[in-house]
C-alpha cells in the first residue's frame, strides 16, 4: 500500500476513513450485475460510500486492510484485477462514454480502447510511465472528450481511405500528429510513449507529463522521433456541455438518461437503486463518464424519461442547471488524510452563507432580506450536510443565481466550475482553474483568485466565516462591474 499516490485496486491508497480501492473498468461500461455487486462490496467491506473520479473511474473507500484480501478474489471474479501493480497504475485510458451506440460516432472506439490498454499492461517497457500519464480515445461523437485531460488523444476522423484518428499532444493546441489507422493505435500510442520516455530519462524532472516534454523540443520533432506525419492544425473545439449529457436524451432511435453526483460521490444503496431503476427501464449496463455523471442507455427517449422520474434530485443531479455542478469539492477532512478542512461540508456552508449576498444582489425584491417568495425560501444560516446533497433549504434559486453572477469572469467556460473547495494544495476535486479557489491549510483556507488549489494564493489564513465574506465581496464585485 502506498499512501499519496494514485491508488489502484492492486495498490490501494490509506486515506482518513481507510483504504481507498480505485476501480479502472474498462471502457466505463459496467453491467447491471457487477454495478449491483460493486454497491454490496462497498457496504459489505467499505464505509458504502463510493467516488467517480474525474477519469470516469469507481472509488470504493473506507475498507479496512483485513477486507482487502476478499475485494481482491470477489474483483479477479469480474476480471477486474491486473496482472501486475505496475501495469495497473499505467492503464489510464478514457474513451467516449457511449462508444458503439452513437449513431453520430465515426467509429466504434471499443476495440481500440481495448487493445490500447491491453499494450500498457503488457508492455513492460511502458510501465515506466508516469501514473497520471492518460491517453483519450474520442469516437468524434455527441459527447467530445475535448475539455478531458490526456497526454496522447486520439480524435476518430472520417478520410478519404475511411475512419482514421488526428493525434493531439497535451501542450500542442495548434498541432496534429497523423493520421492513425485504428489498427495502430497501440502501436502509435507505445511509440509516442518511448519517444516521452527517453526524453525524460535525458532531462530528469524536468519532463514530467508530454505538455514539458512538447515545450522542451515542439511537437513537430516529437512527430519525427515516432515517425509520425505533422501538420499546423488547431484541434476543433469538442466539448460536451451538461445540457448534452444531464437528463433525458436521444441517442438514434434509442435513449439514455445522464445523471450526475453531487460532489462525485454517491451512496451504495443509491448505486444500486440507480442500477435497478435502469435495468427496470431496459438498460443493459451504466456508462461511467469524467464528467462525474453516469450514463444510462435505454431502448426509448419515453424509457429515458420514465427512468428519470423515478429518481430524486436531492440524490441525484437531474438537470443541466443545477448549481451542484458549478462548485467543486473533495472528500476533505477527516475522510482525507492530506485534508485539514472538512472541504464538502465547508462547500455547502459556503453556498448557504453565500446565498445571501446574491438576495441583495440579483434576486427578485420580494426575496431580499430574508422576506421570501412562496416556494422560495431564504437559506439557513450555518446549513450542514446532508450526506452528499445541497439540501433544498439552502433556496437552490438564490444559490444558482450566486454561481452565475460569479461565473462571468473570462476563465469560466459555460457550466463550468465556478468554487472549488479544497482540503489541501493537491486540487485532487478540480484540477482546472475556478474563479474562486479556496484551499484548506492548517485549519483554515487559503483563497486563490482566478487560479488552482496549487496557485500562490490573495488571502491566507482565512477562517471559513472570513472565506464566506470574501466570497461575498467577490459576487459584490462582479455585480457591480455587470451593472457598469
Amino acid at each position: 500500500m502506498v499512501k499519496g499516490w494514485c491508488p489502484g485496486a492492486l495498490r490501494p491508497m490509506e486515506s482518513g476513513d481507510g483504504l481507498l480501492v480505485r476501480l479502472r473498468i474498462s471502457g466505463g461500461i459496467v453491467d447491471i450485475a457487477l454495478a449491483q455487486q460493486i454497491a454490496r462490496w462497498s457496504r459489505h467491506w467499505g464505509n458504502g460510500q463510493i467516488d467517480l473520479s474525474n477519469r470516469g473511474n469507481l472509488q470504493v473507500r473506507g475498507l479496512a486492510v483485513r477486507h482487502l484480501p476478499a475485494l481482491h478474489e470477489a474483483l479477479a471474479e469480474y476480471g477486474l484485477l491486473d496482472g501486475s501493480e505496475a501495469g495497473e497504475a499505467v492503464r489510464n485510458v478514457i474513451s467516449s462514454p457511449l462508444a458503439g451506440l452513437d449513431p453520430g460516432a465515426v467509429l466504434d472506439v471499443r476495440p481500440m480502447a481495448q487493445s490500447l490498454e491491453h499494450r500498457l499492461v503488457h508492455d513492460a517497457a511502458l510501465h515506466a510511465l508516469p501514473g497520471k500519464f492518460g491517453f483519450v480515445l474520442d469516437d468524434g461523437g455527441m459527447l467530445g472528450l475535448d475539455e478531458v485531460p490526456a497526454d496522447i488523444r486520439f480524435i476518430a476522423v472520417q478520410t478519404n481511405d475511411g475512419p482514421a484518428f488526428d493525434i493531439h499532444l497535451d501542450g500542442a493546441a495548434h498541432d496534429c500528429l497523423g493520421p492513425c489507422h485504428p489498427a495502430a493505435v497501440g502501436d502509435v500510442a507505445a511509440a509516442l510513449s518511448d519517444v516521452f520516455l527517453r526524453h525524460r530519462a535525458e532531462r530528469g524532472t524536468l519532463v514530467r507529463r508530454m505538455r514539458d516534454m512538447v515545450a522542451a523540443h515542439g511537437a513537430e520533432a516529437i512527430a519525427g522521433d515516432a515517425t509520425l506525419a505533422h501538420a499546423h492544425s488547431p484541434r476543433a473545439a469538442r466539448a460536451a456541455r451538461p445540457a448534452s449529457f444531464l437528463g433525458a436524451h436521444r441517442l438514434g432511435s434509442a435513449g439514455f438518461l445522464g445523471v450526475g453526483l453531487p460532489f462525485g460521490r454517491i451512496m451504495a444503496e443509491d448505486f444500486a437503486e440507480l442500477a435497478s431503476a435502469a435495468a427496470a427501464n431496459g438498460a443493459p449496463a451504466l456508462h461511467l463518464t469524467p464528467w462525474r455523471a453516469i450514463l444510462a442507455p435505454v431502448p426509448s427517449m419515453l424509457a429515458a424519461q420514465t427512468l428519470s422520474a423515478g429518481l430524486t434530485e436531492d440524490r441525484f443531479v437531474l438537470d443541466p442547471a443545477d448549481t451542484r455542478r458549478r462548485i467543486a469539492a473533495c472528500s476533505g477532512a477527516p475522510s482525507c488524510a492530506r485534508g485539514t478542512t472538512p472541504a464538502r461540508g465547508d462547500a455547502v456552508a459556503l453556498a448557504a452563507e453565500t446565498a445571501r449576498a446574491v438576495s441583495d444582489q440579483v434576486a427578485p425584491p420580494s426575496t431580499r432580506h430574508g422576506r421570501a417568495s412562496p416556494g422560495h425560501p431564504p437559506p439557513a444560516a450555518g446549513a450542514k450536510m446532508a450526506g452528499t446533497t445541497l439540501p433544498r433549504v439552502l433556496g437552490r434559486p438564490a444559490i444558482t443565481n450566486w454561481c452565475n453572477v460569479i461565473g462571468n469572469s473570462s476563465n469560466t467556460t459555460e457550466g463550468g466550475v465556478v468554487l472549488h473547495v479544497s482540503g489541501c494544495e493537491k486540487g485532487c476535486a478540480h484540477p482546472g482553474a475556478a474563479r474562486v479557489t479556496l484551499v484548506g491549510r492548517d485549519g483554515r483556507y487559503d483563497l486563490v483568485d482566478d487560479g488552482v488549489a496549487s496557485d500562490a494564493p490573495t488571502l491566507r489564513n482565512l477562517t471559513l466565516a472570513q472565506a464566506a465574506e470574501q466570497v461575498r465581496n467577490r459576487v459584490a464585485d462582479q455585480s457591480a462591474g455587470d451593472a457598469a
